[in-house]
């Protein structure tokens, strides 16, 4: 079985789903992560992600920043988990979906429907995935 990298935005050291997220993808093996923008405040997110393996190369202070960093890495996430507050949703899909980024975003996958049917137009322009997290 074949190993997928993974990058989390969100999540980080205290929150209520970063850990089911990181815990679930450990229990098959199938997903390493190796990229991550975790917290709001970005020293603590680069630190955490330090904890969790992420090389220092790949621990980001923001998503823009995990989006620009890894955008053109030959080595770049297979999948990228959105896990930050529900109005961030729609950036940051957008954004990775704009790269062709393959995306799981956490419930609700917008906050409006037009945001929703934007996120789904996008994914199928780019030839993307984008999953949505209804259940723990």
């Amino acid at each position: 079985m074949a190993v997928l990298n993974w990058a989390m935005i969100g999540g980080g050291k205290g929150s209520q789903i970063g850990p089911a997220h990181r815990l679930s993808a450990a229990m098959d093996g199938a997903f390493r992560l190796t990229a991550a923008a975790l917290d709001a405040d970005a020293a603590a997110g680069i630190a955490f992600a330090g904890e969790l393996g992420v090389a220092a190369d790949r621990a980001y202070g923001s998503w823009q920043e995990l989006v620009a960093g890894e955008a053109r890495r030959p080595d770049r996430p297979d999948l990228v988990t959105i896990a930050t507050p529900n109005a961030t949703h729609f950036p940051i899909a957008k954004a990775l979906l704009g790269e062709g980024f393959n995306v799981l975003i956490e419930k609700p996958m917008t906050m409006t429907v037009p945001e929703g049917e934007e996120i789904v137009a996008l994914a199928a322009e780019k030839g993307a995935i984008c999953a949505v997290n209804y259940g723990y």
